[in-house]
């Protein structure tokens, strides 16, 4: 009888080293997966911040180019007292020389 018991507590104790020994093996891969997720997560993140960066630049592009293809001599001379009176000049200078 006594030497059921010790086989059983053998038994046990193999057991128990087998349960800690497995246990410590499924942690360690356990949370190297955790770390890889994790790290997908920030490059996606990153690369999200990316997109809306370039999403951006694009539309200030396009408002940019919007107002270059808006952009004329009479615009830009609007106010100016010299060019107002240079332009008023060559618009008299044809009528003259028809007549």
């Amino acid at each position: 009888m006594k030497a059921q018991n010790i086989d059983i507590t053998q038994l046990e104790n193999l057991l128990e080293t087998f349960k800690a020994a497995f246990s410590k093996n499924y942690d360690l891969p356990s949370r190297h997966y955790q770390t890889a997720i994790a790290e997908i997560d920030k490059s996606i993140d990153h690369l999200q911040k990316t997109k809306d960066a370039l999403i951006g630049a694009d539309c200030n592009l396009r408002l940019a180019n919007d107002k270059a293809q808006d952009v004329t001599i009479k615009k830009l001379t609007r106010g100016d007292p010299t060019m107002v009176a240079k332009f008023a000049e060559l618009k008299s200078s044809p009528a003259e020389a028809a007549e």
